[in-house]
């Protein structure tokens, strides 16, 4: 049908529409339109709907949705098969297919617009035709011009508010965005539903998610979306209103007049005062002298806060405004005996003082807040010398939907997990992301009340990121508050390092932080930020600087002195950060990006922070994969159970902290990881005894094969960006290499000639073989050359472009196609040592997953990775694994046991010691034996390993 024909179609069914609908669609050209409140909706095939007045600004709406990894598509971009054209009861109706890129399934639809008294209701029916997953459910997309709506209001009822340009999200009922003078079109999914904001340059857009979660095929997916018109209210719940009054210390109200060691004493003020901004202490500002028992003076800064009410409405969790606001002090009480508490007010007009009394603070068994241990740098000790040994997984966008934020936290705590890291995200619970920088969002904060309260009760315990890098790059830095074009005092992101007005909003927003959660040993640790490298045009230098008079600062601020860290995407970080002496923690972010073996690479990075630095060392964020599926290649979590076991032995004071929980962890319930590793640790004095690396000094077979155990040499490539410093690697003949580090995982063409400087493999192939090149990614183009003793044995090109590969990419930021191979390519190698040489001469480059070379790992000694630690005067803890019980051979079932071994460890002195053995898989105790150590030497003998045993020994 025609759009030409709309008319004529209108005009025959106008006679069997009901008379009781105000509103009808008329038809203009291509477009539709129903008239509603002095506003037009208006649809647009194949797929697009405007709201507008005649003759203002546009709001446009398009259905969407990722499917597999992370591909975008829009209805709109489908083929329609019959209509859009108007049926008997007046709705306008059209089907079809969508879903076009990258080779996947088609889904075939079926979109109804309603119209309605006060607008239009969109229904659409959806279903697959083959198997395809769909990553995060069905979404409409919302976008407007930001200049012509400039100034004009948001409101995602009844969450969160703010003004354009502004991010505005959460899980709401409805969206509204100001259309003129207070009146608002508005959007509702059904029941609350998931809103996001996105910011460019020129436009606005949010993303809500009508349809949670996959469906199978066979299965239609039903969504509708309301359209209509509302009025904003002229003062929103909660906001907060200047004040002119002499300044005045009133009542000072309490939670209890004697409180438990560690515990919280509350004071609520009544302060009287002149301010705009109750949260900018130059404007207005409490703080507390608290006297302890011993004499010890410290001063807490106070804070003002908005209470807020939490409901779970169909699964969503709301936080309503409650009252206008109050002043609060929060002091951690630290020492038996009584505690004095003198409260300073200061405005424009001077300072007053009340003293608010004295209290008794009990003798309890809290365990206060954590520390270095003052026995092993390497690990942490509460204030009461009790040991603790982190065990979480990130969980770092707070849900309001679902599973809830304590939900989750409720559910770690249950599996054995003891801690998790929050970020302070524009996304999830951060404070500063008002519309006007300077100002804090009460919701967010009540939010981490109430996870410290629960913490307290679960003793669990957050690292709390205050910053990460999404929020100061594309569309993150465009709605951020400190951009200049959002009245902000940055032009560029450096500025926010550099600037005196940043820094000085950055202060003040320390303050507010110690000020209102300082008092909670439930923080195990200030995060400065998430991936420092992620903040663009900045040098690393720039960085350091500002990390070191932060620290300083945040140190002075907080009187209980929580531990302090930051972190960084380039794997162990630059050291120059780490020795900054207010950087109490080290942090590792480790995404493997190979098939190798986990176990190694995480051990190698322990052991050189280890080595390098006498701190406590976590891994803030682990996984096999950072911008691809997990849950497909791993989803028996053994990356996870390698990563933790290595780890847990080789002096990491916690186990890797893996991500994807919402597509990973949760779904295939792989709790019982952490539920293992946790039995393992119980009892052991991690912070309470000073702990050695154990040198292993033989590994043997008990009866060694009549032939050498050959297998495959695999070298997983390191993903870092840059040129490798080393271009020879001498493959030995235990699989071990020169520099593993300068294996890089991209081989650089033509688009980067400075960073050229391709591998050349010097190895020996006991028997003919192959080299096995494992292609991935390729961006614009590639051309593979492989050459063995300076012969040429392979050349050949990997275009690429749409429908190339096995999945492609447009990258409209480089204006460039990539296309996903994921294939091995192979070269006969004969018998013999041989040079072998691989260049690209494509034009860009092409990542390499894994070099093979098949047969020429000659095991003379048993395949195992052992790491052992001893707590000296205490117990031994060994982790053995059969090297090739890793995530990617388990996916093949391709792990052979390792036949019976006698592993040798040093240093031990000479007598008798108890063995138990532990099975790892689900953290239980086998067995208990008795050996001896002769010589400084204990000989264990594990048997024959199929996948990986651990031990404790302890002197008899």
């Amino acid at each position: 049908m025609k759009t030409s024909s709309y008319a004529a179609v209108l005009v025959a069914f106008l006679s069997f529409v009901s008379p009781s609908f105000a509103q009808r669609w008329e038809s203009r050209g291509k477009e539709f339109v129903l008239a509603a409140d002095g506003h037009e909706i208006v649809y647009r095939a194949p797929g697009t709907l405007t709201v507008r007045r005649p003759g203002g600004p546009e709001v446009r709406l398009s259905i969407t949705l990722w499917h597999d990894a992370w591909i975008h598509e829009r209805l709109d971009a489908g083929k329609i098969e019959n209509g859009p054209a108007l049926d008997r009861k007046g709705w306008l109706r059209q089907s079809g297919t969508w879903v076009t890129r990258e080779g996947a399934a088609p889904m075939r639809y079926s979109l109804a617009l309603e119209p309605t008294a006060k607008g239009a209701v969109l229904h659409l029916e959806t279903e697959k035709t083959a198997p395809l997953t769909l990553t995060a459910g069905l979404w409409t997309t919302i976008s407007f011009d930001r200049k012509a709506f400039a100034g004009r209001r948001l409101f995602a009822r009844p969450v969160a508010h703010g003004k354009v340009g502004g991010n505005v999200s959460g899980d709401c009922e409805a969206l509204l965005v100001e259309m003129d003078n207070g009146r608002a079109v508005a959007f509702a999914g059904e029941g609350f539903r998931e809103l996001r904001c996105r910011v460019n340059e020129t436009t606005q857009g949010f993303e809500m998610n009508l349809r949670p979660g996959d469906f199978p095929v066979g299965k239609k997916a039903v969504m509708s979306l309301k359209i209509g018109f509302d009025t904003l209210p002229e003062k929103f719940a909660g906001d907060i209103a200047p004040h002119r009054e002499p300044l005045a210390i009133g009542k000072v109200s309490t939670t209890a007049a004697a409180v438990p060691r560690f515990g919280k004493l509350e004071l609520s003020v009544d302060l009287l005062g002149t301010w705009e901004n109750p949260f900018d202490p130059d404007q207005i500002a409490l703080d507390a002298t608290v006297t302890t028992a011993s004499g010890r003076q410290f001063t807490q800064p106070g804070f003002f806060m908005v209470d807020d009410r939490r409901e779970v409405r169909d699964g969503v969790e709301a936080m309503t405004p409650v009252g206008e606001g109050r002043w609060c002090v929060r002091v951690a009480c630290v020492e038996p005996g009584p505690l004095r508490v003198k409260l300073t007010a200061k405005d424009r007009s001077g300072s007053v003082s009340k003293d608010a009394g004295e209290f008794t603070v009990k003798t309890s068994a809290g365990k206060g807040f954590l520390r270095q241990s003052r026995v092993d740098p390497h690990y942490l000790q509460f204030d009461s010398g009790a040991s603790f040994l982190p065990i979480g997984h990130n969980l770092p966008g707070y849900h309001t939907a679902g599973q809830t934020g304590l939900d989750a936290i409720r559910k770690m705590a249950s599996k054995g997990e003891n801690y998790n890291r929050w970020w302070m995200s524009s996304s999830s619970l951060g404070i500063e992301w008002e519309d006007r920088l300077g100002w804090y969002r009460q919701a967010q904060a009540a939010r981490l009340d109430g996870l410290l309260d629960l913490g307290a009760k679960l003793d669990f315990y957050y690292m709390l990121c205050m910053d990460t890098h999404q929020d100061f790059r594309e569309g993150g830095w465009r709605a951020n508050p400190f951009n200049r074009a959002n009245g902000g005092p940055c032009e560029k992101v450096s500025e926010w390092f550099t600037g005196e007005p940043s820094r000085a909003f950055y202060k003040k927003r320390l303050r507010y932080t110690v000020a209102r959660w300082g008092y909670s040993p439930q923080i195990l640790c200030w995060e400065f930020g998430n991936e420092f490298e992620g903040w663009p045009d900045t040098t690393e230098e720039t960085k350091n600087a500002w990390h070191r008079e932060m620290s300083d600062y945040l140190a002075a601020l907080d009187p209980y002195r929580h531990l302090i860290t930051t972190s960084w995407w380039s794997k162990t970080g630059p050291e120059a950060c780490w020795r900054i002496p207010r950087m109490d923690i080290v942090q590792t972010h480790c995404y493997t990006n190979n098939d190798g073996n986990v176990a190694e690479q995480v051990r190698r990075y322990c052991l050189e922070q280890w080595t390098n630095f006498a701190k406590p060392h976590l891994f803030g964020e682990f996984g096999i994969r950072s911008h691809a599926s997990t849950a497909d290649k791993d989803p028996k979590g053994w990356g996870l159970h390698n990563a933790f076991w290595a780890a847990l032995c080789s002096g990491c004071c916690g186990i890797p902290m893996p991500w994807w929980h919402e597509n990973y962890i949760e779904p295939l319930n792989l709790y019982f990881h952490f539920t293992a590793i946790a039995n393992f640790a119980k009892g052991l004095p991690f912070g309470t005894a000073r702990w050695e690396q154990v040198p292993v000094a033989a590994t043997e077979y008990v009866n060694p094969p009549a032939s050498p155990i050959t297998r495959d040499i695999v070298l997983a490539p390191v993903s870092k960006w840059g040129k490798p410093a080393v271009n020879e690697f001498r493959v030995q003949r235990d699989g071990t290499v020169n520099d593993p580090s300068e294996i890089r995982e991209l081989l650089h063409g033509m688009g980067h000639r400075d960073l050229i400087n391709p591998p050349t493999f010097v190895v020996e192939f006991p028997r003919a073989g192959k080299f096995i090149i494992t292609v991935g990614r390729v961006s614009r183009s590639g051309l593979l050359r492989v050459w063995v003793d300076d012969e040429q044995k392979l050349n050949r090109e990997f275009p690429c472009g749409e429908k190339i590969g096995k999945q492609w990419t447009y990258q409209l930021k480089w204006k460039l196609w990539e296309s996903v191979y994921d294939e091995d390519v192979a070269v006969d190698v004969p018998a013999g040592k041989h040079r072998i040489r691989v260049d690209n001469l494509g034009g860009d480059w092409m990542r390499i997953t894994r070099y093979t070379f098949t047969g020429c790992k000659v095991l003379d000694r048993p395949n195992l990775l052992v790491a052992a630690l001893r707590a000296v005067g205490g117990p031994c803890i060994v982790w053995m694994q059969n090297q090739e019980s890793d995530w990617f051979n388990h996916q093949k079932s391709a792990v052979s046991p390792v036949p019976p071994s006698r592993i040798t460890l040093d240093g031990f002195a000479d007598g008798a010691y108890a063995v138990e053995w532990w099975e790892t898989w689900k953290g239980k105790r086998v067995r208990t034996e008795k050996v001896t150590a002769w010589g400084g030497k204990l000989t264990l003998l594990p048997g024959e390993l199929k996948t990986d045993l651990a031990a404790k020994i302890r002197k008899q």
